[in-house]
Order: structure tokens, then sequence, then C-alpha cells
């Protein structure tokens, strides 16, 4: 602020004393201009580095926004001291469409912003290249101005309009959203953008009209410079909210969702009068505004359906261990019992519970806890067979469904399983854990078995603890050939 400050006051000195006097009047103005709009990247860019989320984004695009403004400032300098007509032309085309950047930043959307623009911002910003192609064929070269370093007389009213829509849709977004960090954001530069086009609107129309550069109205260019500064230093991301009983109120989302359709519209707009004079360009303009447009619907679907995938699987896992949760497990249960109906073939299932577990609950703490659970559903899941479904029942228990097995082929798996986790050197927080299994073994052929299944299992499940853990118990008979021997093999090993 302090070389803000120095800055404008050298600017009023330069205006006072030299004015429009050719060329040292006109280059100092616009040279102080440049070197204030220098300070306000600088205050935005740091803005943006204590930031995160939607205000970073919305920062960043705001830095985006004054760099074009930037190189326009510096060609303006240039043709001040040089006078070159193309330069001019570049300069103007430039500072009327600076804000372009900015109004990108109505397609942030404060509950999935991460701070970073993704594939449908990258999107958005092409249609707003090709509004500003079809812009310059609008305002520049059909109305065929009489200077090139200025926008014909017949174009100003819509172009005020454009920006008016562009900072009221600021404001807007600022009295509709939820988060007070969008709140703050849109509402302070929506402000400023209104008094921007004010003041644009009066050197068009009213007292600035005619003036040259170096006259008393660059003054009040360089305040709208100090003003965007003043927001970017003294801007505070506000504190997470309070957490309240209520469930939180989500954003009007249709609100952000009709922004989406700005650009193109107005590529279309202006491109049915550029239609009338060249066919083939604006037919080129409307052709490539339409694949932005395709290209985001598809890139929109595809996201929609991979949530739509994630949300299924959130539905049906479990949050620890990544297996199927009790209602997924218990309608893959139902399924293949119809299916074992249909084609007369018996379904294997198979209880678990791992012994003394609220032992290593109790002894090493519920992480430690957590994590061994993790690790024997791991050591579970690569045992079975590939069609086979592992759930977690609850807590330490478990299910398998095993299609397609006898009682002895059942049996003959859950010590496969049970085996296998008892010889596993479990480790967590540097120390050996040693854990076991008891399986309860059951089968059947219909859809009505269900519940006599699992109640079979379940009772062979305690049986198999009352007789000393560690082992495999058919519900009916011993499986042919299932060994109960505790003793663990060697050579598996299992880190945390």
């Amino acid at each position: 602020m302090t070389a803000a400050g120095l800055l404008l006051l050298a600017h009023i000195t330069v205006v006072a004393l030299l004015g429009t006097k050719a060329p040292w009047g006109p280059v100092l103005s616009d040279f102080i201009q440049f070197s204030l709009g220098t300070v306000l990247i600088w205050s935005v860019v740091e803005a943006s580095r204590r930031s995160e989320g939607l205000a970073r984004s919305f920062w960043r695009l705001t830095a985006a926004a004054y760099a074009v403004w930037l190189v326009a400032q510096g060609l303006a300098v240039y043709n001040d001291a040089a006078g070159s007509a193309p330069v001019a032309w570049i300069g103007n085309l430039l500072f009327c469409f600076w804000f372009v950047p900015l109004a990108m930043a109505m397609f942030l959307d404060p509950e999935h912003e991460a701070g970073r623009l993704d594939a449908l911002i990258a999107l958005d910003f092409v249609q707003a290249v090709l509004v500003c192609v079809a812009a310059y064929l609008y305002f520049f070269y059909l109305p065929k101005a009489g200077l090139a370093s200025e926008l014909p007389h017949s174009v100003w009213t819509p172009y005020f309009a454009g920006y008016a829509f562009v900072a009221g849709s600021f404001i807007v977004r600022a009295a509709v959203t939820q988060s007070r960090d969008a709140r703050a954001l849109f509402g302070r530069m929506g402000i400023f953008l209104t008094l921007s086009g004010c003041v644009d609107t009066l050197y068009f129309y009213g007292p600035g009209r005619g003036l040259k550069t170096g006259a008393w109205f660059d003054i009040l260019w360089s305040i709208l410079l100090v003003v965007p500064m003043m927001i970017a230093i003294t801007w505070k991301q506000a504190e997470s909210p309070t957490l309240s009983l209520d469930p939180p109120k989500r954003e009007k989302r249709i609100y952000t969702e009709i922004f989406f359709l700005l650009y193109p519209l107005l590529v279309l707009f202006m491109s049915l009068r550029i239609a009338r004079e060249r066919l083939g360009l604006a037919a080129t303009v409307v052709f490539l505004s339409f694949v932005c447009s395709s290209t985001r619907l598809l890139v929109t679907q595809n996201r929609l359906v991979q949530l739509k995938d994630a949300l299924r699987r959130e539905a049906s896992r479990d949050g620890l261990t990544s297996l199927w949760n009790r209602k997924a497990i218990f309608e893959i249960l139902d399924r293949e019992l119809l299916r074992a109906e249909r084609d007369q073939e018996p379904v294997g299932l198979i209880m678990i519970d791992v012994d003394h577990f609220k032992a290593i609950n109790d002894s090493r703490g519920h992480a430690a806890g957590d994590a061994v659970l993790r690790i024997i559903a791991s050591g579970i899941a690569s045992v079975v067979r590939p069609y086979d479904s592992v759930g977690r029942y609850g807590g330490e228990e478990f299910l398998i469904v095993a299609p397609g097995c006898s009682l002895v082929e059942t049996a003959e798996l859950a010590e496969r399983v049970r085996s296998h986790i008892a010889g596993c050197s479990i480790v967590v927080g540097g120390s050996s854990v040693k854990v076991s299994l008891s399986l309860g073994v059951a089968t059947g052929q219909t859809a009505a078995d269900s519940e006599k299944l699992l109640h079979d299992a379940d009772t062979a499940l305690y049986q198999a603890k009352n007789a000393g853990r560690n082992r495999v118990e058919p519900s009916v008979t011993r499986a042919a050939g299932a060994s109960q021997s505790s003793s663990p093999t060697s050579g598996r090993g299992f880190w945390l």
C-alpha cells in the first residue's frame, strides 16, 4: 500500500506538471500505471498463496486477468513512445477484454474446488478465447472504426451491457451463495467491476470523452488499480464454520450451472451478425464453440458415471476392510442360492470369528485392532477362489459365500483360510501379534435356506469356539480330511 500510495502521488504530480504534453506526459502517465499494475499482480499472487480452495483459484484467475491488462498497458507505453497503429489496436483489444479470465471465476464451485483448475475450467477458458475472437470480429472488424485504437461508437452499448452482465453476475453469486469466502470474494469484486464500468462509461459518454493520455482522467484509472489491490491485501480467508446439529445447506447449484451457457450464447449472438458478411468465418467460430460445449458435456457425463460407480461401491463395501459389507454379502448369498436352486448345485457358507480379538483391542488399542482386521481381511481374500465372495459380517466376524461347494469342499476351503491366517506373522507397531480364527461351515441349495444356512453356520462357529478355537467345525459332519491342527506355518508375514 505504501508503494501504491507513492505511485499514485507521483501520477498526480506528472498529470499536474506535464499533462498531455508529448512525449513525456503520456509516457510517464502510462508507465506509472504499468508500475501500479505490477504491484497489483504481486498483491494478488500473495493473496493466492495465503488462500485455499476456491479462494486460491479465484485469485489465480484475477492474476491472469491483470496479466492481460499489464501486457496491454506495456503496449500502451510503447505506443506512446513509438506511435504504432497495430500496437495500439492490439493494446485496445486487450484492454477491452482483460476481465475475461476473471469472469471464469463464475464457474468455480466452493464445495468441490480444490485450489486448482480442472479440465472443465480449461474448456471454459477455450470458450472465453472464442468469445474474444468473436468479439474482435464483432466490435472491430465489421464496424470498421475510424481509429484503430478506439471502439466504434455503434458497439459501445452492447459492450457495456456485456461488462455489466459480468459485474451483475458476481453480485448475484455473492447474494445466493452459502460460502462465506465466495460471498466476500464475489461481492467485493462485483462492486469493483461495477465501479470500473461506471468509470468506463464516463470516459466514453461523459467528461472523459475526447481526452488524451496524460489528462486528469488518468488518475481515475490509477485509482481503479488501487481498489483491487486493497481487496487483495486485506483479504483473509474465513475460518471454518462452527459445527451445527442441523445438516448443512447446499448451495443452489442452478445459479452456477446457468453460467456455463454464458460463453456459447455470446459466441452465437455475435456470430449471427458476423455471418452476414463472413459466413465461413462465423461458421468456424460457432463450430469450435460447439466442440468445446460438447466436450464439456462429455467430461461432465463421465464424471457423473464415475461418481455413480463410487457411490455404488461405497454403499456396498465395508469402510475399514474394503470387503463387502453386511447388506451386500447377504444379497450375494441370496443371489447365489437362487442360482443354486436353478442349477441344482450347493452353496457353501463359512462364518469366521477372530479368536480373542477383544484382548488385542484392550492391550494394543483400537487402532492396532483395526490394522489387524484389515490384514486378516486381506489374507482371507487372497486364499479364496476368484468367484467366492468375502464380506464383513460385523465386528471381527466375516462371511465367505462359496458357490458350487459341498460341505466337504467348503470345509476344505475354510481349513485353507484358517491355516493361512494362523501361519501369518502379523507385526503391528513393531511387535508381533498372533492371530487365529474359528470357522463354522454350512451348505444350502435353495433360496428358502438363507436364514437356516446362516443359523447353521453360526451354530457351527460356536461349536468351534467351544471346542478350543483355531479350528473348523461343519454344521453336520466334519469335512473329510479337514485338519484341525493349529500349528502355524512360517514364511508369510504382514507388516504395518
